[in-house]
């Protein structure tokens, strides 16, 4: 396997359980999302097409579980809490940090579903059991990046340009490191 690129960020719904609601403002994303089912298309052309063209939404789970999750275009998968969401992916982190056109074309998804969310910024990661216990248990943004920060340090300048020594880095295993990126609305 290997580890996963996250985007976690708050969102302003009124009702994180009124599913229709949640599709109706992921269904502007579709595009953005679809792009990153193109660009795996292209680097691995034996690969075929996602099956998912729009959002769904994933069945219910039993009761205890305070979450809804939606499977959308590019093989991206939404988790929505009463007061965050996250975005996992397929990709590797190692990837996103290492190869510029994939980076890009996740970015341009995770800030359109950032977007249609009501963010105004997210939080770019790796995996983290840490992290996903914050968030599963109702934890916001800021107390993932609070977990973040004690365990992988300050954020990393820029997602655009990522520093040489944490590419190289990512050479050989996936380094723990987090970006907080701002959300144009």
């Amino acid at each position: 396997m290997g580890t996963r690129i996250n985007a976690l960020f708050d969102h302003d719904l009124a009702d994180f359980h009124d599913r229709e609601e949640c599709l109706a403002r992921l269904a502007p994303t579709a595009p953005a999302a679809s792009a990153v089912d193109d660009y795996w298309c292209t680097v691995q052309p034996e690969r075929s097409r996602d099956e998912h063209a729009r959002w769904q939404a994933e069945p219910v789970l039993p009761r205890g579980h305070d979450l809804r999750r939606y499977i959308g275009p590019g093989g991206l998968y939404l988790t929505v809490t009463p007061v965050a969401a996250r975005v996992r992916t397929g990709g590797r982190w190692r990837g996103f940090l290492t190869i510029e056109p994939l980076r890009r074309v996740h970015l341009a998804a995770f800030r359109a579903i950032a977007r249609a969310l009501g963010a105004d910024r997210m939080a770019v990661c790796l995996d983290s059991d840490e992290v996903d216990d914050l968030f599963w248990d109702g934890g916001h943004l800021r107390d993932c990046e609070g977990c973040m920060r004690d365990r992988w340090g300050p954020p990393q300048a820029s997602i655009e340009w990522i520093d040489p020594a944490i590419v190289a880095a990512a050479e050989t295993c996936p380094p723990p490191v987090w970006f907080s990126v701002e959300v144009e609305r």
